[in-house]
């Protein structure tokens, strides 16, 4: 898939220039000559192209950027931004079921993995009954864009003899639930605005000091026991959520590109 500059831009029209380029890039979007992830032309080509200041150009792209149809990249470039969408904060929620459902494919690079004792921990831990925790950080992506990274807390008492190859190929709650017989009952996630280290904007592929959710999540079976505790950092160009109040309920969902 290549940009097609065969549009030309008309200074009599009545429309303005920088939002006849935007017509032009969002052509290339819907007709497929972009896609996801995909580069969008320099600034100077879009300029020599269209023969147009430089000005205008910054311009289409902060009304493509306010609308979140690309993502801008110090150093590297600006991209297209993946289709937006959209879960229900009250269900229980699987990053790599709920991929599979649109179309994409999940996938998770094992960034750390290690035994711990529960003492040597924070507090937010102190639930778990094991005094061994398996402890592991995982990238997760979706068609190879990193949208979360996770730090996961798991007991070893329940989930003997789990390796990180197989937290690599298979989402968490299937192995919970098909290995070790372990099913979530209920969860409490709560959510906070924070702006990501340096090593999590690496990891994410993100802007240095850019901000971002962080998602403290503590997940029990159905005997009451903690199986989960995870923290996940989702920078906020990629989630945003959305809450819908009716007369007697509060309905919220979390978009992510």
């Amino acid at each position: 898939m290549s940009f097609d500059y065969s549009a030309k831009i008309d200074p009599s029209l009545s429309r303005p220039i920088y939002l006849q380029l935007l017509d032009i890039i969002e052509s290339n979007i819907t007709e497929g000559n972009l896609a996801s992830g995909d580069m969008l032309p320099s600034e100077n080509e879009l300029c020599d192209a269209f023969h147009i200041s430089r000005t205008t150009v910054r311009q289409t792209l902060h009304e493509l950027e306010v609308h979140e149809m690309i993502d801008r990249k110090r150093g590297r470039g600006t991209f297209i931004s993946g289709p937006k969408v959209s879960r229900h904060l009250g269900n229980l929620y699987s990053f790599s079921e709920e991929m599979e459902k649109l179309g994409k494919t999940p996938t998770s690079r094992i960034v750390s993995f290690r035994l711990v004792r529960k003492e040597d921990c924070s507090s937010v831990v102190s639930e778990f009954d094991s005094e061994r925790l398996i402890d592991v950080v995982r990238v997760r992506l979706a068609d190879n864009c990193p949208m979360l990274l996770e730090k996961t807390y798991l007991p070893v008492s329940l989930c003997p003899n789990l390796a990180w190859e197989m937290l690599e190929t298979k989402s968490l709650y299937s192995l919970l639930s098909e290995t070790y017989g372990l099913a979530i009952s209920r969860a409490v996630e709560t959510y906070e605005a924070v702006i990501m280290t340096k090593e999590e904007s690496q990891l994410l592929d993100c802007d240095s000091g850019g901000p971002a959710f962080l998602i403290k999540r503590r997940a029990w079976d159905e005997r009451g026991r903690l199986i989960e505790y995870t923290k996940s950092i989702t920078p906020s160009s990629r989630s945003k959520f959305e809450i819908t109040m009716h007369k007697d309920s509060i309905q919220v969902e979390r978009k992510t590109v």
